[in-house]
């Protein structure tokens, strides 16, 4: 998916598919020892919190929801809504070869369906080199969701 991104063959394709990586900025919780960073796939993203909190969070998903876990702590992220999402690729010099941007989007009803949950804001941004024509594909954008396990 990401080297259809960064021969820049199908740039159409990348809000489709960052978007699933990006949903995965917030999701379910699971073990810190659990985080996927080296699955195939798995893009590592700085979220940066309006509770305080900036997270290293790796994300790895199929799905336009898919989890993104702290890689320092057992957190994860549940995204409950993307602000406008830019989507860029440079070439090994820095010139932009594509670049496009994404729609604001909600999950469902935007609610955090649970009673101890504290919605919180957050920017996002992340980037990976293709190793083979060293491209470079960055995302940045916004989310708005809620952290788990919630702290009290």
């Amino acid at each position: 998916m990401l080297k259809r991104i960064f021969e820049g063959r199908r740039i159409l394709a990348v809000p489709a598919a960052v978007i699933a990586l990006l949903a995965a900025l917030f999701a379910t919780a699971q073990v810190a020892s659990a985080d996927p960073i080296n699955a195939p796939g798995a893009i590592q993203i700085s979220v940066s919190c309006d509770n305080g909190h900036v997270y290293s969070v790796v994300v790895n998903g199929n799905g336009s929801w898919s989890p993104a876990h702290d890689l320092n702590s057992t957190t994860t992220l549940v995204p409950l809504a993307f602000g406008e999402q830019v989507f860029t690729v440079t070439d090994a010099s820095g010139n932009v070869i594509e670049q496009a941007t994404a729609p604001p989007s909600t999950k469902g009803s935007g609610t955090s369906n649970g009673t101890r949950t504290t919605k919180t804001s957050c920017t996002f941004s992340g980037s990976q080199t293709d190793p083979e024509s060293g491209n470079t594909f960055t995302i940045t954008g916004s989310v708005t969701g809620f952290v788990t396990p919630a702290r009290g």
